[in-house]
């Protein structure tokens, strides 16, 4: 029975440990403003994601700055060029990175003070701090005083993807829960098992069975493209590359659990062979000394 009861423990202990190593790193790298400005960092070294960003913020601000016709030709020469050269300027990576926090805003605290209704209901990428650094390049340029809208909305996931966004804020930052139960019941093993070193044998080799698992489900995530969102082409292309980033970051956790479960199998390995279990007839011997 206790070893029954030990192997129950450790199975349920592993089935909660794969539930909450995925919501811990989604609470994160998803739901943290901080964690997911780190993620996205690398997005705004991709050039063509972010010449894609260029072009929507240069026709955000053409379809709404109306230039005065002394200066029209200079302005129109230096919004082409910007289209191509503005991942380049130096400020461009904090307005990037401005861009991923208000975003996230948007997305997991609410549109409060936002203009665009379509923000409260939609999965949203606002570029407009990008559309900000625009105008203030062109304001230097042609002497002017230009005023950039307060927002510049790209669609990335409609209301069924904000519905399940809004779940992930809601249910992630619980990761605390399953993971205490995965170490009461570590507990219960132990202190029910026959042989100890089996326990840490078994929960080392079944924690390595979940980083392989991670990374199968990794792999496969990294290759659903958008996993089905982007309501634009833009929108599309950012969703490719969170996922693709996404995947990569969670294999560094993926990596430290198997070199956790293999230090677990191995101290477990080394206590059996140092504890080995009594043979039966030594049992019997020591039984029939305690009589005599």
């Amino acid at each position: 029975m206790r070893s029954f009861v030990s192997a129950i423990a450790v199975i349920f202990a592993l089935l909660l440990t794969g539930i909450a190593v995925p919501m811990a790193w989604t609470d994160a790298n998803i739901v943290r403003e901080d964690g997911f400005v780190a993620l996205t960092s690398s997005l705004g070294k991709n050039e063509a994601f972010q010449a894609r960003l260029a072009a929507t913020a240069v026709g955000s601000l053409e379809s709404k700055v109306e230039l005065p016709a002394p200066v029209e030709q200079l302005g129109a020469s230096f919004l082409k060029d910007a289209a191509t050269a503005m991942s380049k300027w130096p400020e461009y990576p904090q307005a990037w990175n401005e861009t991923v926090r208000r975003s996230h805003q948007l997305n997991f605290a609410g549109s409060a003070g936002s203009e665009n209704s379509n923000a409260g209901t939609s999965l949203v990428l606002d570029v407009g701090p990008l559309t900000k650094l625009l105008a203030d390049r062109l304001a230097v340029t042609t002497k002017l005083s230009i005023e950039p809208p307060q927002s510049t909305l790209i669609n990335i996931g409609g209301p069924a993807q904000r519905q399940q966004v809004d779940s992930v804020a809601a249910y992630a930052p619980m990761w605390w829960i399953p993971a205490l139960g995965a170490i009461l019941l570590l507990g219960l093993a132990l202190m029910s098992a026959r042989r100890r070193g089996a326990v840490f044998l078994f929960t080392g080799l079944g924690v390595a069975a979940l980083a392989g698992l991670w990374q199968a489900a990794a792999t496969v995530l990294k290759g659903a493209g958008d996993a089905g969102l982007g309501g634009t082409a833009t929108g599309a292309l950012f969703a490719r590359e969170l996922v693709a980033a996404s995947a990569d970051n969670f294999t560094g956790w993926i990596t430290i659990a198997a070199v956790a479960g293999g230090v677990l199998a191995l101290v477990g390995l080394i206590i059996l062979i140092l504890a080995p279990k009594a043979r039966p007839g030594m049992r019997g011997s020591a039984a029939g000394s305690m009589e005599g």
